[in-house]
């Protein structure tokens, strides 16, 4: 039997599924599907399912810090919309060995984020199964100016823009996945922290998401997670245009270098193709860069990092300091 990819799965799904119904805003395609309430809001809701041994791996990472993380891919799809998160819903299915006090300390972890952004566990459900899944709906609402950033509202001109640091959290990964298999203490590894930290307990980028949507300046928007050269594609195909980014521009963690070299893989591919930074890529207008820049200076002290620019036709170039180009869309993370 063919196996079907991601994105083919997610298309068959989208065309044999309802594309309008009452109240219903935007559906699938986007981080978050959005619908109006009884009032004059709009509600943001997304899910998603963390498996053992796929999404996480339970031999290097710390309940509590999985308790965080589970919660916090799901607060980034919200942040990316620029919405505020209200409700959480938990589902878990939990093999029969799994041992109960690890479940309190991943519990620690969940209350413990949902408590420092404002949201409330309203109901779930559990059940037994062979492996450990973790399945976190939230539910948020659009900001206090009412606006909610889609993928689908860039145009050719727009400056592309990240919020952060690349390939830190795909660098941490590798360096736990080559502690197991050589059987090293990854607590002797002290320089390589900030990058093991980004893998274990991301954050997500809820104040700035809201900023951004306040602004007036932006014109779409998603967050990083299956990585850059596919999550700016999504923004491309959306919006019906492409993109070129510049190599240079990409902005990292001063030790990622020394860890790229050391885990024997290339920087850009870090940068662009591992995922889970959870940071945001947005298009800024051209002619509003500065204006948006002040904002954020004066509300949140947060830099942004131009890292690209959209274009007419379809497809993510990657542009080499030599100037030569290479198509890199949808080369990032494949579930």
């Amino acid at each position: 039997m063919a196996k079907l990819s991601e994105r083919a799965l997610i298309r068959l799904i989208r065309e044999a599924s309802a594309t309008s119904a009452p109240a219903l805003i935007r559906g699938i395609g986007d981080d978050c599907a959005v619908f109006s309430n009884s009032g004059a809001g709009q509600w943001l809701i997304t899910t998603d399912t963390l498996v053992d041994g796929v999404h996480f791996d339970c031999h290097w990472h710390p309940p509590e810090l999985l308790g965080r993380k589970c919660i916090a891919v799901n607060l980034s799809d919200i942040a990316a919309m620029g919405g505020c998160p209200r409700f959480v819903l938990l589902s878990l299915c939990l093999p029969p060995a799994l041992d109960s006090a690890w479940l309190q300390r991943w519990f620690s972890g969940v209350s413990n984020i949902l408590a420092e952004y404002g949201c409330v566990l309203i109901g779930g459900d559990t059940v037994r199964s062979k492996e450990l899944m973790i399945s976190v709906t939230l539910i948020g609402e659009a900001g206090s100016s009412g606006g909610i950033l889609y993928r689908t509202g860039a145009s050719p001109g727009d400056i592309v823009y990240v919020s952060g640091p690349l390939g830190s959290a795909a660098a941490g990964l590798a360096l736990f996945q080559k502690a197991r298999e050589e059987q090293e203490d990854v607590g002797q590894w002290s320089q390589w922290q900030a990058l093991l930290d980004a893998h274990l307990s991301p954050i997500p980028q809820v104040d700035l998401g809201q900023e951004l949507a306040r602004s007036g300046c932006v014109t779409a928007m998603q967050d990083i997670s299956d990585g850059l050269a596919t999550d700016l594609a999504h923004i491309g195909q959306e919006s019906g245009a492409g993109c070129i980014l510049y190599a240079e521009s990409l902005p990292s963690l001063p030790v990622l270098d020394a860890a790229a070299l050391f885990l024997g893989k290339e920087k850009l591919d870090l940068l662009l193709k591992g995922g889970e930074d959870y940071q945001l890529v947005f298009t800024v207008r051209p002619d509003r860069e500065e204006d948006l820049k002040a904002k954020l200076a004066s509300s949140l002290d947060q830099q942004i990092f131009p890292v690209g620019i959209i274009t007419e036709g379809q497809g993510v170039i990657l542009e080499k300091k030599d100037g030569s180009p290479t198509d890199i869309s949808f080369q990032g993370y494949e579930h």
